[in-house]
């Protein structure tokens, strides 16, 4: 009998557990939103979060607050702050540990239309130079592959 109302309460206790685990990192909505960058800070005793602000520039709410619960994506992410970003996020039913509800999954640098004619301006003075265009290329496959497709938008142009 009193094997049984261990395995019981153990059985019970893993229930318990796996549910609340469940409910605490279910996501029921996700989204994407851009805007610039303002704050980006660690914080917590024992789960350290990244927690920041994104400015969203209009509407009635101007600011929109977010954690990361991944640290390498949060350490990357401090490097662009004070830039315009895209944040894709996922919206999580309980904030037990954090202090909003949307977490961030995925982020991207949103290229301003300036800073594109910059490149392409740039992009047309190298391919003046012979051998020029290969050997940026190789070095843009080697250090920064996502580029490449934005230097194909100046050749369109």
């Amino acid at each position: 009998m009193k094997n049984k109302i261990i395995l019981a309460s153990i059985l019970l206790l893993a229930i318990l557990g796996a549910g609340t685990f469940g409910v605490l990192t279910h996501s029921y909505s996700n989204g994407v939103r851009t805007g610039k960058l303002v704050k980006l800070s660690k914080r917590g005793m024992l789960l350290k979060t990244y927690e920041g602000t994104l400015d969203l520039g209009s509407g009635d709410k101007l600011t929109w607050d977010f954690s990361i619960h991944d640290d390498k994506l949060g350490a990357e992410l401090v490097k662009h702050t004070g830039q315009i970003v895209q944040l894709e996020y996922r919206e999580i039913l309980f904030k037990l540990f954090y202090l909003t509800k949307y977490d961030i999954i995925k982020w991207s640098p949103v290229t301003q239309e300036k800073d594109l004619a910059l490149l392409c301006r740039m992009v047309d003075a190298a391919r003046r130079g012979r051998g020029l265009v290969g050997q940026l290329r190789a070095l843009i496959m080697q250090h920064d592959p996502g580029l490449l497709p934005i230097v194909r938008r100046c050749q369109k142009q």
